[in-house]
Parts: structure tokens; C-alpha cells; sequence
């Protein structure tokens, strides 16, 4: 069956505009989308003193339950809560790594990122290759790029 290019894009438009606006990929309860929205609220009512029960109470009577419309109970929370914290800080990690990467243009940082894209005059300058020759052979460029990779990669 041979496969028609123009449709597959418009239909994998249609169907990614129809899909809900989520932070992750695998959010499959509402419990998660619900504590991921009141992740602040939950961390002032903790500092205040509020014990991780009575958050859990609050959030049942809410509507927000776990399984068949059980109340959602206190360590059931903090396991949610910890899940949700723990993916907000490997995507912080892996969004600082990517800053780091000197292989990355403004470009393409600019498609992946929902902050306007920067002025020309503001662009980051090419790191040099070997040397201040600015005529570098594409020989002398690869070798940089490799060290440069071997520095990244090398174990402390």
C-alpha cells in the first residue's frame, strides 16, 4: 500500500492538535495531571505544617481518587508527589545539558524553545578550532570537535 506523504502530515496534525497538552508523555491518571497542577499549593500546605493525610483528604474531596473512585490515600500522594519531582528535575537536567551543547545553533534551540528567538547581532560566536587560524583545515576542525568530545565524555 503505497503512502501518501501529504495526508500522513495532515492527519498526524489534526490528530497532535486533538491530543491534550500534557508535560510528559506517559501521564495516564488524572491523579498525577491533578497533583502536577497543584504541586505548589501542596509544597506551601507542607512548609505550613499541613500533614501529607490531610492534603491527600483535601485533594479526595476534590474529586482527585485513585483507582475505581477509592479516596486517594497519603502515601499514595507522596509517591505521586516524589514521581512528579523527580521528572521535573531529570527534565531540568537534561535542558541544562543541552544549553552546554556547543554543537546546538540558535536555530534550532529557537525551534525547540518557546522563548522568542534572539536578535542576529546576539548570536552565540563559533568556538574557534585549533588555534586562532581562521582558515582551519576541515582536518584540524574534526580533530577539535574530537577532543572536544573526549573532554565531554572522559570520566573524572
Amino acid at each position: 500500500m503505497p503512502l501518501d506523504p501529504k495526508r500522513l502530515a495532515r492527519d498526524a496534525k489534526r490528530a497532535q492538535a486533538q491530543r491534550p497538552d500534557s508535560t510528559i508523555g506517559r501521564e495516564t491518571t488524572g491523579v498525577t495531571r491533578a497533583v502536577r497542577a497543584g504541586l505548589p499549593v501542596i509544597r506551601q500546605l507542607r512548609a505550613a505544617g499541613v500533614t501529607w493525610a490531610a492534603i491527600a483528604e483535601a485533594l479526595s474531596a476534590q474529586g482527585v481518587t485513585q483507582g475505581e473512585g477509592q479516596p486517594l490515600t497519603a502515601s499514595r500522594l507522596t509517591a505521586i508527589v516524589t514521581q512528579v519531582e523527580a521528572q521535573e528535575r531529570r527534565k531540568a537536567d537534561r535542558e541544562a545539558r543541552r544549553r552546554t551543547r556547543p554543537d546546538l545553533t540558535a536555530s534550532s534551540e529557537a525551534v525547540r524553545s518557546p522563548e522568542p528567538p534572539l536578535p542576529a547581532t546576539a548570536a552565540p560566536a563559533l568556538p574557534s578550532p585549533v588555534g586562532s587560524n581562521p582558515r582551519a583545515t576541515e582536518e584540524e576542525i574534526r580533530r577539535a570537535g574530537l577532543h572536544d568530545l573526549h573532554q565531554l565524555l572522559k570520566k573524572s
